[in-house]
């Protein structure tokens, strides 16, 4: 993918809000860098991480500086180890992501996973949750003939409370999955129908007017990401970032939640429900 789609957690650390500068009490601009995780796994798929440094703009001014492509990524089951390769990937910013095809993700398994560059250590682990199917995803009309509503349903599982966020990716570019606007539930009554707006992803720094429905035309890939109260509550505050900030990334003094000790950032282990949707 060759789009100007910007990495979540490495764009927060470069600009020096949530984890580097107001979102920790003792984290200043004279603090040393801390190591920055953002890693996916998910059922059925392999993990990739994307490892940087915390940058602060006033210090260095510069995002290349974030970048760690020398560093050692392992993941961990309960019974194997695996090192991750790296590569340059410009999707991302930094542009660098550590991956591995020899694992795959199964439910019930805890998974860690650790990174480290010279002084630079994290790590990190998180049970895989069982992914829990998408009812259907209705389409409604809206003001605009070419726009549609989408709205997600399922039903909650026995075990509650569960925790989901919803992402997408456009079927004919290649783009990665993005964490959908207002995409995150919590369900507390077992067996419960629940029925949760499907809004096109914004992670972009731009100043093009945010549409939150779907074209028609487009066809989508749409996951329902089941997990841990930990990774929940990341999402969650990144949610309420985005929603309540002019800017995804800027004038907010919402502090982001890690699950990442000796460092920042998300180990997102998901149960993942996956379906195509074709707008029409």
């Amino acid at each position: 993918m060759k789009h100007s789609i910007f990495n979540i957690l490495s764009t927060i650390i470069t600009v020096g809000i949530s984890f580097s500068i107001q979102g920790c009490d003792d984290y200043t601009i004279d603090s040393p860098r801390k190591a920055v995780i953002e890693g996916y796994f998910c059922s059925g798929d392999h993990p990739y991480v994307i490892f940087s440094s915390s940058v602060v703009p006033s210090i260095s001014g510069n995002v290349a500086d974030a970048v760690i492509n020398w560093g050692k990524v392992t993941i961990s089951d309960e019974d194997t180890t695996i090192v991750l390769t790296g590569r340059v990937d410009d999707s991302y910013i930094p542009p660098y992501v550590y991956y591995s095809f020899d694992m795959v993700g199964i439910p019930g398994k805890t998974y860690s996973v650790s990174a480290e560059f010279k002084d630079l250590k994290a790590h990190a682990s998180m049970k895989m949750p069982y992914p829990v199917a998408i009812d259907s995803i209705t389409l409604s009309t809206t003001d605009i003939d070419t726009l549609r509503a989408a709205t997600l349903h399922l039903t909650s599982p026995e075990e509650t409370p569960s925790y989901f966020y919803i992402s997408m990716k456009k079927n004919d570019n290649g783009q990665r999955m993005l964490p959908c606007m207002m995409g995150t539930i919590k369900t507390d009554l077992p067996g419960a129908h629940y029925s949760i707006p499907v809004l096109h992803p914004r992670v972009k720094m731009d100043s093009t007017q945010y549409i939150s429905q779907l074209i028609v035309g487009e066809e989508w890939t749409v996951s329902l990401n089941r997990i841990e109260s930990p990774v929940y509550n990341f999402w969650k505050s990144y949610d309420d970032m985005v929603m309540f900030s002019t800017s995804p990334f800027i004038s907010t003094t919402e502090s982001l939640p890690t699950n990442i000790i000796g460092g920042f950032g998300i180990w997102s282990v998901e149960g993942s429900f996956q379906t195509k949707l074709k707008v029409e």
